[in-house]
């Protein structure tokens, strides 16, 4: 008998093993997988929550040989799927790469709820998600914004961080959630999290593999399967330094560009919890309540005209150059609402002015707002004209922190703010110690707040996510950085507090200290 039993258990470990080196997913990924979370190894996630919908989402992870398969959802206040329950069946396939994303609808306003997925007639279930829905009317509101998320270049602690505040209703993706280089391209390897694949990626199955990695991490996706997300993309989702016709980091031998650019953004929607299609346009905006109109921006594909490489350049003042485009720059005046406590920008590069100290880079950001002067003057006259207040905009890209009191030149003077610019700074990706040594960053720091009489903070050296806590009367902006992204373990740090009261553009320090 015992000689039977081993037998049998032996069988299974092989079989098991067999199993999963017959996946549906690269094999570099097997050691990334947790096996008890099969065949949903990628975990939930929800996302574009609206008064009365959300986007859930989750992937199966199958035989290579099935092509095809059913799953059902599950959504209900109550995490046992009893009350307000509803359920749906949907197949999913190659096509979208086994990936599965529902709008669920006919939800209630501001009301927490828990789903799932399940497999093979309901045998095998998915872990559980938690989402929440938005409010029509609502006093206070807090967000987490996060940019610039490197698998290579450390662990996902801030992330961590996100998912264990309860306090925080939704967490909004400012761009760059994956790198698109090869493997110590641009990281730091002999932390040991290694790009898969470990070329540059370029085709759809690249793009789908490298998702699939980031999407492995716990971190991530505890996250995911705990808030709702609002995303857009920057650069790196496709090619560094993009913009509609090519990008910096896309050479001729690798093959057409917008073939390139279509397989990144297949991918991107497929994997992320969007209430968009790849044929529409990412930008978009959400009404949380009237405390807050959040208005998430592209300026990065869908308008950007070619950078230019100075401000000496023959071009840099023409009209025709743009970061939005035409029809997302008059979305974007006619979205923002004066009936809203405050309109809240989600931009991807910073909208400035800003000096940078930079050798690499030069004094002005090209491809940043202030590479483009053209369009940033018009929008900053728009909002001086139309007289809106209470504008934010939150900005990713950077690497750093800053918060700044928004003009047109950049004065110490507060009378001409149009807005307050918050850069937050990455989850992860490198930034300025990661290339000098504590002296030359100190000195990059100094130079920042120099020459930058409207910005008020920098930090140049730390990775890490911002919270704003909004109420009509007031917003409140907390930097928040991980001790450490090169190993597991980190604590989390509130370096800086800022408020701002309502119908004002100026800063008001609040650290304790």
């Amino acid at each position: 008998m015992r000689i039977i039993t081993i037998a049998i258990f032996l069988f299974l470990i092989t079989y098991s093993g067999f199993c999963q080196n017959n996946l549906n997913i690269d094999s570099e990924l097997i050691p990334h997988l947790n096996k008890s979370l099969a065949p949903f190894y990628h975990g939930v996630a929800s996302g574009d929550p609206t008064q009365n919908s959300v986007v859930i989402w989750s992937k199966l992870t199958l035989d290579k040989n099935i092509l095809e398969a059913k799953v059902t959802w599950e959504i209900a206040t109550d995490i046992n799927f009893k009350q307000n329950h509803q359920t749906g069946t949907i197949t999913t396939n190659t096509n979208s790469d086994f990936t599965t994303k529902i709008n669920v609808s006919n939800l209630k306003p501001y009301t927490a709820y828990y789903y799932r997925f399940s497999y093979d007639n309901n045998n095998i279930y998915s872990i559980v998600g938690q989402t929440k829905t938005l409010s029509n009317h609502l006093n206070t509101s807090t967000i987490a914004f996060a940019s610039c998320s490197n698998y290579e270049w450390g662990y996902f602690n801030n992330y961590r961080f996100m998912a264990e505040d309860k306090a925080i209703d939704m967490v909004v993706h400012l761009g760059d959630y994956i790198y698109e280089y090869a493997v110590g391209k641009y990281g730091d390897t002999t932390i040991g999290r290694l790009n898969v694949p470990n070329k540059e990626i370029i085709t759809l199955s690249d793009y789908r593999t490298r998702y699939s990695l980031y999407r492995l991490d716990k971190d991530l996706m505890k996250l995911h399967q705990l808030k709702p997300f609002m995303t857009t993309w920057d650069d790196h989702e496709i090619a560094n330094n993009a913009y509609v016709d090519g990008a910096q980091n896309h050479q001729a031998n690798e093959g057409d560009w917008y073939a390139r650019k279509a397989a990144a953004t297949k991918a991107y929607y497929e994997w992320l919890p969007v209430n968009k299609k790849p044929e529409s346009h990412l930008y978009r905006s959400f009404s949380i309540g009237k405390l807050i109109n959040l208005v998430l921006l592209d300026t990065r594909i869908e308008g950007r005209t070619m950078q230019v490489d100075s401000s000496a350049a023959i071009n840099f003042l023409d009209t025709t150059r743009s970061i939005l485009g035409k029809e997302q720059y008059n979305w974007l005046t006619n979205t923002l609402d004066k009936s809203f406590s405050w309109n809240i920008i989600g931009n991807q590069v910073p909208f400035g002015p800003m000096f940078q100290p930079d050798k690499i880079k030069g004094a002005t950001y090209m491809d940043g707002w202030d590479g483009y002067p053209y369009e940033r003057e018009k929008f900053v006259n728009y909002l001086k004209n139309t007289q809106l207040k209470n504008i934010v905009i939150v900005t990713g890209d950077y690497h750093s922190s800053f918060a700044m009191e928004t003009d047109l030149q950049g004065t110490q003077d507060t009378s001409d703010n149009v807005a307050i610019e918050f850069v937050v700074t990455s989850i992860t990706s490198a930034n300025d110690d990661e290339y000098a040594n504590a002296k030359e960053v100190a000195e990059a720091k100094e130079l920042y707040l120099k020459n930058n009489p409207h910005m008020k903070y920098c930090n140049n050296e730390d990775h890490g996510y911002l919270v704003l806590k909004v109420s009509k009367d007031e917003l409140i902006a907390e930097f928040n950085y991980a001790s450490t992204v090169k190993k597991p373990e980190a604590t989390k740090i509130t370096e800086k507090v800022y408020h701002i009261k309502s119908g004002s553009s100026v800063l008001v320090d609040k650290t304790k200290k």
